[in-house]
């Protein structure tokens, strides 16, 4: 967790503007919060980065729980919206150990960072049940994952080479992980990469049942740049399917985000 918090601390700004490349993001993951969260929930925002979604939640009527390991992260989300009435705790700290769990009863609970910096998969089922004994009975939880399928196509892109290396493309593919492949693009940093099929079994072993798993970016995961090149008359239709789509199968193997929402049985 060292190399992550180095990592995020050294790359704030560029992640404070991520949202505004990923156009998908917020409107994706928003269909789904705009269903389950209502004003006077509170939520808890594990690894919340720069504070876009804590802002949007904020102006939801929503009380909210902060938690990043990165200094810089939360300081910039607290220059934003660090004095609204509706923040009840912030916190510093790696997600799993952080004492911010027992602050509240939470309504809902959105990790949307570090699942895919875990790349041992017993750690992965041990913040799921942390979140689950954290959130009310019927409580949600949101999580994210990075899609293996379309970090193999970022990697193509970026560093091709990292088909004639070892620990490179090969090794990637089969164990979600490398070391000369897509982190040696310096934009990745402990990274697990998931496979659709991991995320239902992973969530159910934890205790959680699945609501929804959809894909943020459908059709443009690793083609963003075609979104961005279109006509803006165009972008709205596009924006529209990629919505609509996002829990048909074949777009979530090609999104480079995934999402799924579970709940704690009452």
């Amino acid at each position: 967790m060292n190399e992550v918090k180095e990592y995020y601390n050294e790359h704030v700004l560029e992640e404070d503007l991520r949202l505004e490349l990923n156009v998908f993001e917020l409107p994706v993951t928003f269909k789904y919060i705009d269903r389950y969260i209502q004003a006077g929930d509170r939520v808890l925002d594990i690894a919340c980065g720069t504070g876009k979604y804590a802002e949007m939640l904020l102006e939801r009527g929503c009380l909210l729980g902060l938690n990043d390991l990165s200094e810089n992260s939360m300081s910039l989300t607290l220059d934003r919206i660090g004095h609204h009435p509706g923040i009840l705790h912030t916190d510093v700290s790696d997600a799993i150990y952080s004492g911010i769990w027992e602050k509240e009863p939470w309504d809902a609970i959105l990790i949307l960072g570090p699942l895919y910096h875990m790349a041992d998969r017993s750690e992965r089922v041990a913040l799921l049940r942390k979140a689950r004994q954290s959130v009310r009975p019927g409580g949600t939880i949101f999580l994210a994952f990075m899609s293996r399928t379309a970090a193999l196509l970022y990697g193509i892109r970026n560093n091709p080479a990292g088909i004639t290396r070892t620990w490179g493309a090969l090794q990637f593919w089969y164990t979600g992980t490398d070391d000369e492949f897509i982190e040696d693009t310096k934009w990745f940093v402990n990274a697990y990469f998931s496979f659709p099929e991991e995320i239902t079994p992973l969530v159910t072993e934890a205790g959680l049942k699945q609501l929804h798993l959809a894909g943020i970016e459908g059709i443009f995961g690793e083609n963003m740049d075609l979104f961005h090149g279109m006509a803006p008359e165009l972008r709205k239709y596009w924006m529209d399917f990629v919505i609509s789509q996002a829990e048909e199968e074949h777009m979530i193997q090609v999104s480079k985000h995934l999402l799924s929402v579970c709940q704690r049985p009452a």
